[in-house]
């Protein structure tokens, strides 16, 4: 593992804010702990990431302090190289203090503070920070019962809650670029601020801001909140060693007209239909698996497929026709159909690696799990109103994610959404 990965500490005021910050480095597929209130930092963690909450938000101000700076020097103990204070977007809680708990150990040049997180509406402009648009004292933030914000000007509330020198980049700097904000950084530091705050109201702000605070020292005090903490790991280049890219699998079988609406859009999203003529099957039911090696070769390329029966309606007439031929009734029909496609999409699973399979249609689930031989599916979760996300094991050990969905069931892009579900999830 990489051993600059596994020196920061994150220092939260609450659980939510713990995990939301924590997540950031996650999502770089970085082992990433939230460790709870009271828990003791060990330098043993596995972990890239440790992220323990004090749960002091709303603390007094001198057992904020306290609380803090003991996991700090517990860092310390352990070596951890980078620190990053988690604040609250809307200021709340004991900001200043903890930071300056932080800094009494004399672990870093200053404190670079830029609690700013445009996508969810918390931006500072000109050193006033605002919900929305609309400065903190003159929203709900401003009466909450806990921890209610006074001051929204962000250096002015540092400064009154730490009586330190605090210096701003702000508006000017930002939209000069890098090189003006190392200046400025350097200008407040000559004048003896240790806490200095900074506007964002773009996302990229973030990046520019911190680039440029390297610069100037690599021992800094990282306070902020998801917003700050989602470029870091770009910043030390912490990011996830690219994975490989599968496609993924949709078997349909259902023949329904919403069904055939669902494939439509995944076609429309660069999918690739396999249709399997049921009634060349009836008509030649030793052949080989139809249409086996074309998915392969397809799915290979990195083509995500749709196996499908059924979704031209000249295909079920003529195969209606073909069963009919052999006094086979409709039903008798649909079930070599689903036999087919459960065949089918078995042997393609267990040949080719793919992101995840998507099974339309009771019948068709059904007959893809026999024919792998699973016999059972872990629910995960819900990734639409009735269509479960899960995982299944066949008895050789291949595990597979699993999406299913009933027929006549879910919008137009169930099954598109349900295929982004696949491709974006990380897999444990």
């Amino acid at each position: 593992m990489n051993e600059q990965a596994k020196s920061m500490i994150i220092i939260a005021d609450d659980l939510t804010g713990a995990n939301d910050t924590g997540v950031q480095f996650a999502r770089q597929g970085m082992h990433t702990e939230v460790l709870l209130e009271g828990t003791t930092l060990s330098a043993s963690s596995d972990a890239a990431i440790i992220v323990i909450d004090t749960n002091t938000r709303a603390s007094v101000a001198d057992k904020a302090y306290r609380q803090v700076q003991q996991i700090a020097k517990q860092a310390r103990a352990a070596r951890f190289l980078h620190y990053y204070k988690k604040l609250d977007s809307t200021l709340r809680g004991n900001i200043g203090v903890e930071l300056q708990a932080i800094l009494d150990l004399h672990l870093h040049d200053f404190a670079f503070v830029m609690p700013a997180f445009p996508k969810n509406g918390r931006t500072t402009v000109g050193g006033n920070h605002l919900l929305h648009g609309v400065p903190l004292s003159a929203t709900e933030i401003a009466k909450d019962q806990k921890t209610p914000v006074f001051e929204t000007v962000l250096p002015e509330l540092l400064r009154k809650q730490t009586g330190a020198k605090v210096g701003h980049i702000g508006i000017t700097d930002l939209c000069q670029g890098q090189a003006a904000i190392t200046a400025s950084i350097r200008q407040h530091l000559a004048a003896g601020c240790t806490f200095i705050s900074c506007d964002a109201w773009l996302e990229e702000h973030f990046l520019l801001a911190a680039q440029a605070v390297l610069e100037v020292s690599d021992h800094i005090l990282w306070a902020g909140s998801a917003g700050l903490a989602e470029c870091l790991p770009q910043l030390f280049g912490w990011k996830e060693k690219q994975k490989p890219q599968y496609p993924t699998l949709v078997v349909a079988g259902s023949i329904s007209a919403i069904t055939r609406d669902q494939v439509t859009q995944l076609l429309l999203n660069d999918y690739e239909l396999i249709e399997i003529d049921v009634a060349n099957y009836l008509e030649q039911p030793h052949l080989p698996l139809p249409c086996l090696e074309k998915a392969l070769a397809l799915l290979k390329q990195g083509k995500n497929i749709v196996l499908a029966s059924g979704y031209h309606l000249q295909a079920i007439e003529r195969s209606k026709a073909a069963g009919a031929k052999r006094s086979m009734s409709a039903f008798e029909v649909s079930e070599v159909t689903a036999k087919i496609l459960g065949e089918t999409g078995a042997a393609i699973l267990r040949q080719q690696d793919v992101a995840g399979v998507i099974l339309t249609g009771g019948d068709t689930a059904s007959a893809v799990c026999q024919a792998l031989g699973v016999t059972g599916i872990r629910i995960l979760e819900e990734i639409a109103p009735a269509i479960p996300l899960g995982k299944m094991k066949t008895p050789e050990g291949k595990s597979f994610w699993v999406i299913t969905k009933a027929g006549a069931f879910g919008n137009s892009d169930a099954l598109v959404k349900a295929s982004q579900k696949l491709t974006t999830r990380r897999l444990p």
